[in-house]
């Protein structure tokens, strides 16, 4: 028995409140559709989007990621989804209920393998641009506006055995320009697991910090930001709410890294230190209602049995290793409690990419994962990493829990690497997509009956880490932030959404952006969107 399961896991290679006239308020797409009342259809429902991914082993990982990208400026969100090794990527968009790729002639597709993407107005132009991984390099797609973009190689010399997987963006020294980190991971022709402790099967990542003009300049060894193994993921998020981004790494057979922005472009290693695990996908949402943000990371989960993963690793005895989900509640000042128990998810399986979002407009964020894996044995699929990956946040006895739901039929068994959040039809509500290796790219329409409001920001780096505080009548305070990313190597919707659940109205919202600039509005329309930007004056 012992044999049978160390076999399986060697097939195992994861990879104080005023109003301020500088602050627009508007509705400029009437056109859009407006909320109804759908309470007698399913939550969710499935359309198709002939968009499916092809994998080939070896050639690359099994991986795959998406943005969604306004690229011309018509109020309709697009979605870049990218494709395997030998197949062109696609951009598709949604109209007249069916999904179209548009991807010709807009010169941003390749037959390299796509990882990680990031929609972003790059050089403050207008127009979204797009910042890709791909398998032989990390690119920026420069938008002309005209339903064209223009190819230019992010300045990084990467070796042979390594490759980019995402690209995540923040304005980390806040002088107006978008920074990167790229994630890094040993190339799939040299990948080997598990590997702990081997330096050479490293791969450390890198900060760009943009001097103007799109004159990036490696800042990765004064940054203090390189991490200690490969990186699957990693994203912007402000978690101590002093306006500046922290970063957060998500490292297979590692650990996770958290940094705390020092304000002078450098970064400092918080005290938190996981356990080593297959850390990939982060989940960023404030799942308490306490004004700060909380953390989850996906890891192998149960799948496998600990002692096979030890047994075929070079772990040291003295070295500490969990497989479980590590879910943390942030106290503030950066200490942090691992809550996977108390919220119910403990014991789950692998996984990938992992999103909070409140799917139903209850008023709770809810939780997707991402799970299974192509290259697991057919029974270990079967058996071990099948349904599950929609949760609902509930309460039991008085406590919040998420709790696995099958009633809204948005479970996906395919070989999931993330979901995405996208209003792909206007409406103000937040659809889903499912990213699939090697299958479709499954797209559900959100039918929710519940009420909500949507702000919708521009897809540019001073919005990123601004923080939104929706008060309601009965003074419930819920909070959000524009983020960097969640999930795994996806860039979901600019877009801020608000469930309301039967509640008709809010009192004002509260918007504290990164300068240290605080609104509040009061005039907002329900069941719609909103639309806010700052003018530069």
């Amino acid at each position: 028995m012992k044999t049978t399961i160390l076999f399986i896991f060697l097939l195992f290679s994861i990879p104080g409140f005023s109003f301020q006239s500088n602050i627009n308020v508007g509705f400029p797409f009437e056109h859009l559709p407006k909320h109804v009342d759908n309470s007698n259809k399913e939550v969710f429902t499935e359309i198709q989007t002939n968009a499916s991914h092809q994998f080939s082993n070896k050639v690359s990982h099994p991986l795959v990621g998406a943005a969604v990208i306004d690229y011309n400026n018509d109020g309709a969100y697009e979605i870049f989804f990218g494709g395997g090794a030998n197949q062109e990527d696609f951009l598709i968009s949604y109209n007249n209920n069916k999904f179209q790729n548009i991807i010709a002639n807009t010169g941003i597709s390749s037959r390299e393998a796509t990882y990680g993407a990031t929609a972003i107005d790059m050089n403050n132009d207008g127009f979204t641009d797009l910042l890709i991984a791909r398998n032989d390099g990390a690119y920026l797609y420069l938008n002309n506006g005209n339903g064209t973009f223009d190819e230019k190689v992010l300045p990084i010399n990467f070796a042979e055995d390594e490759t980019p997987v995402s690209i995540s963006v923040a304005d980390i020294d806040q002088d107006g320009d978008p920074d990167l980190y790229v994630s890094v991971f040993i190339a799939a022709p040299f990948f080997e697991s598990p590997v702990f402790n081997r330096r050479d099967h490293a791969k450390a990542n890198y900060m760009l910090l943009n001097k103007g003009n799109l004159s990036f300049v490696d800042v990765t060894s004064n940054s203090g930001t390189a991490g200690e193994q490969n990186t699957f993921f990693s994203t912007f998020v402000d978690l101590n709410n002093d306006g500046y981004q922290d970063l957060i790494v998500s490292q297979n057979t590692g650990r996770v890294e958290i940094f705390k922005n020092n304000k002078d472009s450098t970064f400092s290693s918080i005290e938190y230190k996981s356990p080593l695990g297959f850390w990939m996908g982060i989940a960023v949402g404030d799942i308490d209602n306490d004004g700060d943000q909380d953390l989850l990371f996906s890891n192998a989960g149960n799948t496998i049995p600990t002692f096979a993963i030890r047994a075929a690793s070079d772990l040291r005895n003295d070295q500490k290793h969990d497989q479980e989900w590590l879910l943390l509640k942030n106290e503030g000042d950066f200490k942090f409690t691992n809550a996977i128990k108390d919220y119910r998810l403990d014991g789950n399986g692998f996984a990938w990419g992992a999103i909070f979002e409140d799917l139903n407009n209850s008023g709770n964020l809810d939780f997707l994962i991402a799970r299974n894996y192509i290259k697991f044995p057919s029974i270990v699929k079967k058996l071990r990493t099948s349904g599950r990956t929609v949760y609902e946040q509930v309460k039991i006895k008085g406590k919040s829990v998420f709790k696995s739901d099958k009633k809204w039929k948005l479970n996906n068994p395919l070989f999931g690497v993330s979901p995405l959040i996208v209003d792909f039809n206007g409406d103000g509500k937040q659809d889903i997509l499912w990213l699939n290796i090697n299958g479709p790219l499954r797209a559900f329409l959100n039918n929710s009956s519940n009420n909500f409001i949507t702000f919708r920001f521009p897809d540019k780096v001073k919005y990123l880490g601004t923080k939104l505080e929706l008060i309601l009548d009965n003074k419930r305070i819920y909070t959000k932030e524009v983020l960097a990313g969640q999930g795994l190597l996806v860039d979901n919707s600019p877009d801020i959404t608000f469930g309301l659940g039967q509640e008709s109205k809010a009192k004002f919202l509260k918007i504290t952006f990164p300068n240290g600039e605080v609104q509040t509005i009061s005039k907002f329309k329900v069941n719609s969107i909103n639309y806010i930007e700052l003018n530069d004056n």
